[in-house]
Formats: C-alpha cells, sequence, structure tokens
C-alpha cells in the first residue's frame, strides 16, 4: 500500500478554460498504474460536481465522481451540523440545489446564505437582498474567499470581493468553507488513513492551497500555472514545500519507486 497520497486543485492545475494543462493526463496515469490515491479538492462552484466530472471527460480526461471533492458538499455537511432547516443557495447553477435537497430552500427568512460566485449575476439587487437577510439574522455561508480566478484568457473577479462586501456592510464574519479552511482537506483525505504529513497539496493559488496545506500539516506543491503570479509568491509569507513549472513536472518530486 502507498506511504503518501495527492490532493489535487482542478482550475489552473488540471485544466485551464476548456483545456487541460499540458502533461496533467499523464501525471495522473502515471499515479493510477502506481496505486498512489488522488482526489481533486476544488473550491469550484459555478458548476455541479457531475458537471464539472463531464467537463473533464470531454477535454480527455476521465475520472469517477467520488475522485472530486468540492465546497458545496462540504457545506451541506456544516449546515445540518448547525441544525439548519431554512437556507438560500446563491449559486449560478441551478441543479446544485439537488446537493442541498434536506433544506427549505424557498424562504424568505433563511438561517444561513450558501453563497458561491455569481460571477456577472452579482448585481446590487441581489446583494443588497443578502445584505437585508444577514441583518436579520442569516449566517453567511462562504463556498470560498478567493479574490480572483483565471478564465483561461484573462484574470477575473471572484466570490472573495463580495463576501468580503457583505462582511463590512452587515459587520459580521463569514464562515467559509472552501479553502484555506481545513474541512476540504481533512474530509477529502479521510478515507486514506494517511497522517497529512504524507500528503501532497497541488495547487496555483498561495493562500488557498499553500496556505490550507500548511494549516493542516500537509507537503505543498506550487504549480506555475493557473493563477499564479511571481510578485504574489514574493509578497507572501507562506512558502511552499516545492515549486514546479507545471503538474507535468510532479512525478520529479514523489516518492516513486
Amino acid at each position: 500500500m502507498p506511504n503518501f497520497g495527492i490532493l489535487f486543485d482542478l482550475d489552473g492545475v488540471i485544466y485551464q478554460g476548456n483545456a487541460l494543462i499540458a502533461g496533467a493526463k499523464e501525471s495522473i496515469s502515471l499515479l493510477r498504474q502506481n496505486n498512489i490515491p488522488f482526489r481533486f479538492i476544488t473550491n469550484t462552484t459555478r458548476m455541479t460536481k457531475r458537471n464539472l466530472v463531464t467537463k473533464l471527460k470531454s477535454m480527455g480526461l476521465s475520472l469517477e465522481i467520488n475522485e472530486v471533492f468540492a465546497a458545496p458538499h462540504a457545506a451541506v455537511e456544516y449546515c445540518k451540523s448547525k441544525g439548519y432547516k431554512k437556507i438560500e443557495l446563491v449559486v449560478p447553477d441551478r441543479s446544485m440545489e439537488e446537493d442541498f435537497a434536506d433544506f427549505d430552500l424557498h424562504t424568505d427568512n433563511p438561517q444561513a446564505i450558501v453563497m458561491g460566485d455569481m460571477g456577472n449575476q452579482f448585481t446590487f439587487d441581489l446583494l443588497n437582498s443578502l445584505f437585508k437577510k444577514i441583518l436579520n439574522g442569516a449566517e453567511i455561508v462562504a463556498l470560498h474567499k478567493n479574490k480572483y480566478w483565471h478564465s483561461g484568457k484573462e484574470l477575473i473577479l471572484d466570490l472573495g470581493a463580495f463576501v468580503s462586501a457583505l462582511e463590512f456592510a452587515t459587520e459580521k464574519e463569514s464562515v467559509v468553507i472552501g479553502k484555506p479552511s481545513p474541512h476540504l482537506f481533512q474530509l477529502a483525505s479521510k478515507p486514506w488513513g494517511l497522517p497529512f504529513k504524507s500528503i501532497f497539496m497541488v495547487g496555483d493559488d498561495i493562500n488557498s492551497d499553500i496556505n490550507g496545506a500548511y494549516n493542516v500539516g500537509m507537503q505543498s506543491v506550487l504549480v506555475k500555472t493557473g493563477k499564479y503570479r511571481e510578485e504574489s509568491l514574493k509578497r507572501s509569507e507562506i512558502k511552499p514545500d516545492y515549486i514546479i513549472n507545471s503538474v507535468a513536472d510532479l512525478p520529479e518530486i514523489l516518492p516513486l519507486n
């Protein structure tokens, strides 16, 4: 049985835009051949996990749905642990409501507002509506708090900016479910029964991926694809254990036989 495992971020590490990053398919195939446990953990909230798997298959990467662990599933567990019955789900893909079927999603007085990235659907009216519900007692449950993401063409403002705006206006802190919160890292790797120090986290984001790995005691691998920016690395106090050009170079740092 292998004595290490790997968690991958997806967007910017395995794919960018509508194409796989060169070498990603080969690196994953090598892990399968060596029976190395791996899983993809993602803050992506623009599509369901099923649609994400379908998208990756269309790019040429075949994977099982249970090989992906996404922030919305951790949010379901969190809301259940808090005893919430009524929530508002703010996501662009309404089919994600299937994952939250145990909750009343159509209420004017939610106990929690689960927020994903709405992109250009973040209007003043939407934010103002959420603002009033938060003042009325709803908790902000952010699926992540990323500052920006890479569309394949350019950097684009992400969910974190809008969550921060609501925190500022309501003077309430959000609960962040996705990376760098420990939730995703711990839940995704739990089935392996490996110590965290034996798990590599491969990501392109110094804050959510590398800092998240550090917070749970995992080894961190920063790739120079996706949203990687040299100036962000230089400014950051967070230092990855490894820096590689892309996921294609991952086998060079792994303890393979």
